[in-house]
């Protein structure tokens, strides 16, 4: 199982590769039509459609895994948000090529105080500042819910499937010692055995169960992010950003993604991890 899910993630790596190649070359390319553009931008997003949809299967079967991936090195693991990146990220991607100052005086750019911000790599209209900024708090909304989702899914796994094990298994403990101090100052032996292999077996059943209903809690937690990573990509090259600028936001998520993947084995090696 586990090779199936190193060679869906290396297959994913590989199409980032090949799609970052293809937009470099758009973008070096000033006759380009938008035509030619939407359809460099459509093949990205199949790429992340087909790759989440890959991910959703994989997650029914081991979900826990997709939340601290091996296949991914433990920099790339440490900021992860529920087994990829936040969907908002596009979005400070966006703010951060349109210029580093922009988003702290959003507020004036809606109002029409500021004009189109231009100083960074693109420009973006008051029309398109503000599809951002209602994309972004959607986003927040949406993002603040399943974190909140997977808080109660760690506290109902103590609470309520584990921790009544946990105190009969006490209990059953407790009971056992007791017999047994009886037994030692008693030539008689007990008349009755101590846990056995039947309450042992049920305990195992009990613990499985309740890991395997936190894993299809975790899986389901995140296709429900995937689907929201996939929507705000989409939302932002397609509706709000025109072809040529969609391409440079692919091309610095794309340079981002890889290069932390790049990075994070160089320190992992480092640090003697690979």
């Amino acid at each position: 199982m586990q090779r199936r899910f190193v060679s869906s993630y290396d297959r994913w790596i590989q199409g980032q590769k090949s799609d970052l190649t293809k937009l470099l070359r758009a973008a070096a390319a000033p006759d380009a039509t938008e035509t030619e553009l939407r359809s460099i931008i459509e093949q990205c997003m199949k790429l992340y459609e087909d790759y989440s949809e890959q991910r959703k299967l994989l997650a029914r079967e081991d979900g826990p895994t997709f939340f601290s991936p091996p296949w991914c090195t433990s920099f790339e693991n440490s900021v992860l948000w529920m087994g990829g990146c936040r969907p908002t990220l596009g979005i400070r991607l966006l703010y951060s090529l349109t210029g580093c100052e922009m988003e702290a005086h959003l507020e004036e750019f809606l109002r029409g105080q500021r004009g189109p911000t231009n100083v960074g790599m693109m420009a973006l209209s008051a029309g398109q500042l503000r599809l951002v900024n209602e994309l972004h708090q959607r986003t927040l909304r949406a993002e603040d819910w399943l974190s909140s989702r997977l808080a109660m899914l760690h506290e109902d796994l103590a609470d309520k499937p584990l921790l009544p094990i946990i105190r009969e298994l006490q209990q059953m403990r407790r009971e056992s010692t007791s017999s047994d101090a009886v037994a030692s100052s008693s030539s008689n032996p007990p008349l009755v055995d101590g846990p056995g292999s039947c309450d042992d077996a049920r305990k195992s059943e009990e613990v499985a169960a309740a890991m395997q209903t936190y894993a299809d809690g975790l899986a389901k937690l995140m296709e429900e992010a995937d689907a929201l990573r996939l929507a705000t990509a989409r939302t932002l090259v397609t509706e709000v950003l025109n072809p040529r600028q969609a391409v440079e936001l692919l091309i610095t998520a794309k340079e981002l993604h890889l290069s932390l993947h790049t990075w994070g084995m160089e320190r992992d090696h480092q640090h003697g991890r690979g």
